[in-house]
């Protein structure tokens, strides 16, 4: 899905004028950041794409078993 300058503004002002939802906002960007980073290093480092599953699977399920521990 493609947005022009215009509509992404216009999503962003609706989102922010929510309760939390600047925190919402940054939460999110910050996560797809995360995200964006991490499929770089592996295309990068050449893994092969079932090994990053693996690793990120396990990654998300540490970080889940911290958080309800």
């Amino acid at each position: 899905m493609e947005f022009t300058k215009e509509q992404l503004s216009e999503l962003t002002c609706r989102h922010t004028d929510k309760e939390n939802g600047l925190q919402d906002l940054l939460e999110i960007m910050l996560e797809r950041l995360m995200v964006s980073e991490r499929r770089e290093y592996f295309q990068e480092e050449s893994i092969a794409g079932e090994q990053v599953q693996r690793l990120l699977q396990t990654v998300c399920l540490k970080a889940y078993l911290r958080h309800t521990v």
